[in-house]
């Protein structure tokens, strides 16, 4: 369900969980904007109000739902991938299913392996996508994950997308540059064809 209006939600959003949904939309959104400005912060970068729109104008909100299966070594939820937008906000009930691939450039022992993040009661995982990555130069990495149905249980998860507007011209902005040394990304036109 993608978000563009209250109006527009309160008609078209399945009645069972409009409100919720829409409540919980809302109550992200401060929450996306003080983790960028914690993530930006960190790397030296200011997200001003001017510039709020083009890293998190847009929020989609899905609301999954994964079947038990018999053989659940043999399908698969969701496919490996990597989010598109700025950054997943996932809400994930006790199942677990969620596997995040290590980057073969970490130095830890399980690089390239794929680990399951267990669900844990009230917590949200945050997963940086592709267009944080690109925003930092790459000093934040875009998460590729996967889910894997189970035999015992359904699975429930939540995922906020907030992503950037894409009617503008994505690109370094010129505060950033001398604070992140060499441009490894340069600047880049987005578009869904």
């Amino acid at each position: 369900m993608a978000y563009t209006n209250d109006d527009e939600a309160l008609q078209q959003w399945p009645v069972e969980c409009r409100d919720v949904a829409l409540q919980y939309l809302k109550t992200s959104h401060e929450m996306v904007r003080k983790l960028l400005e914690a993530l930006l912060g960190n790397i030296g970068a200011e997200l001003d109000d001017s510039k709020i729109d083009g890293f998190i104008g847009k929020k989609m909100v899905n609301m999954n739902f994964y079947l038990t299966c018999t053989n659940p070594e043999l399908t698969i939820g969701v496919r490996h991938h990597f989010d598109m937008n700025t950054l997943t906000i996932l809400l994930q009930d006790g199942i677990g299913g969620l596997y995040i691939k290590v980057p073969q450039d970490v130095n830890m022992e399980k690089k390239g392996e794929w680990i399951e993040i267990p669900p844990i009661f009230g917590a949200l995982i945050i997963n940086i996508s592709d267009m944080l990555q690109i925003w930092s130069n790459g000093r934040y990495k875009s998460a590729e994950h996967i889910v894997h149905t189970t035999s015992t249980k359904s699975r429930v998860s939540i995922p906020i997308f907030a992503t950037h507007n894409q009617h503008k011209r994505l690109h370094h902005y010129p505060k950033w540059w001398r604070k992140m040394e060499q441009l490894v990304i340069n600047n880049f036109c987005f578009q869904i064809t």
